[in-house]
């Protein structure tokens, strides 16, 4: 099974960044910690080696590449495959008031 390497865009670090101080806002530092870690740890994982096992997300139309989403918990994170690439485009959840259902 091939293995993808997985990047994220800037808007998607900005997007981490504002969930982390908003879970610093809510749960305290220390636990906005951990969701960093978890959170990065499976996207990672999952992202790595079957991207394309995952359906084309709601903002398809929103970009000009064709883009999917992987649910993880309450964030839905927006990424595009180009070859063995996987690039995390957006992470939408709480922080943004774009929750899953």
């Amino acid at each position: 099974m091939p293995r993808f390497n997985v990047e994220f865009s800037s808007e998607a670090i900005a997007d981490l960044e504002t969930s982390f101080e908003w879970g610093c806002e809510r749960w305290g530092r220390i636990e906005a910690a951990t969701w960093y870690v978890q959170i990065n740890d499976a996207i990672d994982q999952l992202l790595t080696s079957f991207p394309l096992g995952h359906p084309i997300a709601a903002e398809n139309d929103e970009y000009d590449v064709e883009v999917r989403q992987l649910i993880l918990g309450r964030y839905i994170v927006i990424f595009n495959v180009k070859g063995s690439l996987v690039t995390i485009l957006h992470i939408r959840g709480p922080h943004t008031g774009r929750l899953t259902a």
